[in-house]
């Protein structure tokens, strides 16, 4: 990209940023509680893909996430979106969780990402995330291997959330408004 900008006028890039800046994103992941989701491999890109064929498997207590369009997904697409299969009931459960804190299981997520989760100075947006990288974000955090000042006050927010906690949580802010 740097040399790209560097041969560019200065009325190209006012045009490239007017052009990127009418663009509307749509729904990033589009939540879908189940008990089973199609069979899957990953593939380029690291990606999980739907496998040939129409079967599928147990979705069990985890999140499982594959493009809704494989090629535009794999040439990195912005406006590309996702379908995360989670387990049923997990939508609720993070709801209960992240607004209240399920009675002292962790503490209410507004406290600190803002009342719509969209962030508040340099505490990140967590509404509208995709869940796999929240449940990245959450284990390392819980785990000890993320550093820094957010994850010394995270690691204590994280510290009695086991899995379905976490793939709860992960659900629920993947429904919400980025």
């Amino acid at each position: 990209m740097g040399s790209i900008v560097k041969s560019m006028t200065e009325d190209e890039m006012k045009q490239a940023a007017q052009w990127f800046s009418s663009l509307k994103a749509g729904p990033w992941v589009k939540v879908v509680e189940t008990d089973t989701v199609p069979k899957s491999y990953v593939g380029k890109g690291r990606m999980r893909f739907v496998a040939p064929g129409n079967e599928t498997e147990p979705l069990g207590l985890r999140v499982v996430e594959l493009p809704e369009d494989p090629i535009a997904a794999t040439k990195r697409d912005p406006r590309s979106g996702f379908v995360a299969y989670v387990p049923k009931g997990s939508v609720a459960r993070g709801a209960a969780l992240v607004t209240t804190g399920g009675a002292g299981k962790t503490m209410a997520c507004a406290a600190c990402h803002g009342a719509d989760l969209k962030g508040v100075g340099d505490v990140p947006r967590i509404a509208g995330i995709s869940p796999l990288y929240a449940a990245r974000q959450l284990l390392g955090l819980k785990n000890g291997d993320r550093g820094g000042d957010s994850a010394v006050m995270m690691k204590a927010v994280t510290a009695n959330l086991g899995e379905e906690e976490i793939v709860s949580i992960v659900a629920y802010l993947a429904t919400l408004a980025p």
